[in-house]
């Protein structure tokens, strides 16, 4: 199932193209006509549309974040030492959105209302037309290239604290180091909706009524619909996160008096979410909406007691076209030195060989690593939780294509 939540959610962010739909009636009619007239009776709507959304993007984050409480020192003291931290935080949000289109096209052809065409009470040897015409053209071009690149360090610390070589005794307290970092990628987000139709959702009636003898009677209604939709995503995603709570590497050692170490606890939740090249393209034609009526009522004899030409035509055409390229190097500037090569620090053409997600993820949560020894007194050691919860998620080339 398609995560159309996310689509949803972005559509909010930008409208590139809201067209109304037109809720009134469309009438024609040539009514008590003489003999050997020449009637027509005719609708045309025609609506052409069409949307180019082409977007470029960049963007680099190098971003380093430090919240320290540790790298304390209570060395060569007579009587004695004491360290005592207290708690370190580090929260850190890297957010990228970027190329998210949002095209909403609602047909104007009579959208909810209905098109009447007739010749009524014609007289002998006439010739009578009603033709209703819709036609509905919507041309929508999504072109999307990002390239992200977000580099993050993150340290919340509160250990790497020296209490050493002290006559009395040495102690070292250390408070918690708590660490929160996530890092948010959101691009190539297009969400075309094309609803409605030829001939709206309402009714098409054409009609002759009470024709003359001799009479060429005809009723035509055509209702021609066509979309294109072509979503093109080149994308390039590399998250480079390092992320380390640390309460730990603390020293208390060389004391005459014996030297303790208690730390706290430390605590890492990472998170790198990538979602790209999602497209949802919802497409909802009615060709003639719910009804198309034609008649030819009552009409009058013919020479020879041979009906005359009576001709009653409904076409209803539709076609329609969806095409999805993701990481295909199809994009506007595929073939421009625009994209970057972080391996070669140099723009280089697009080339798929480089497109999608790279993840280089290392987090630590560490109360370890202490050190209580050569102390005359004894030594103790007495470390803290160490709590570390990492979540890597990618979500890319995402195709949610829907007909009806």
């Amino acid at each position: 199932m398609k995560k159309l939540v996310t689509l949803v959610g972005s559509a909010a962010l930008f409208a590139a193209a809201i067209i109304p739909a037109i809720a009134a009636s469309n009438d024609c009619s040539n009514s008590t006509t003489g003999p050997f007239s020449n009637n027509t009776c005719s609708i045309t709507n025609t609506d052409n549309i069409s949307v180019n959304n082409v977007n470029d993007a960049r963007i680099y984050n190098d971003v380093y974040a430090k919240s320290n409480t540790g790298g304390n020192s209570a060395s060569y003291n007579t009587l004695g030492g004491s360290i005592v931290t207290g708690d370190s935080t580090a929260n850190v949000t890297v957010s990228n959105v970027a190329n998210i289109n949002t095209t909403n096209i609602t047909a104007a052809l009579a959208a909810a209302a209905q098109n009447s065409g007739s010749n009524s009470l014609t007289g002998p040897v006439s010739n009578n037309v009603a033709r209703i015409s819709n036609s509905f053209t919507a041309d929508v071009y999504n072109s999307n290239q990002a390239d992200v690149k977000n580099e993050v360090e993150v340290k919340s610390n509160t250990g790497y604290n020296d209490a050493d070589y002290n006559t009395g005794p040495a102690s070292i307290t250390t408070g918690d180091a708590w660490l929160g970092l996530l890092v948010n990628n959101h691009l190539n987000d297009s969400l075309t909706a094309i609803r409605g139709g030829a001939g709206g959702s309402g009714s098409n009636t054409a009609e002759n009524s009470t024709t003359g003898p001799f009479s060429n009677n005809t009723v035509d209604i055509s209702n021609d619909h066509s979309a294109t939709v072509n979503n093109v995503n080149d994308l390039r995603i590399k998250n480079d996160v390092y992320a380390k709570a640390n309460s730990g590497y603390n020293d208390a050692n060389k004391n005459t008096l014996g030297g303790d170490i208690f730390t706290g606890g430390a605590a890492a939740g990472v998170g790198v979410d990538s979602q790209g090249n999602i497209n949802s393209t919802l497409i909802a034609m009615a060709l003639g909406g719910f009804d198309n009526t034609g008649v030819n009522s009552v009409t009058g004899p013919a020479e020879g007691n041979e009906k005359d030409p009576n001709e009653i035509i409904i076409t209803n055409s539709r076609n329609v076209v969806v095409d999805n390229w993701n990481n295909k190097c199809q994009n506007e500037d595929a073939h421009e030195d625009w994209w970057w090569n972080p391996w070669r620090h140099e723009k280089v053409e697009c080339d798929t060989g480089l497109l999608g997600v790279y993840n280089d993820v290392e987090v630590k949560s560490d109360t370890g690593k202490n050190d209580s020894d050569f102390n005359t007194g004894g030594g103790n050691v007495l470390a803290g939780f160490a709590d570390l919860l990492q979540q890597v998620l990618v979500h890319v080339n995402d195709n949610l294509t829907e007909i009806l």
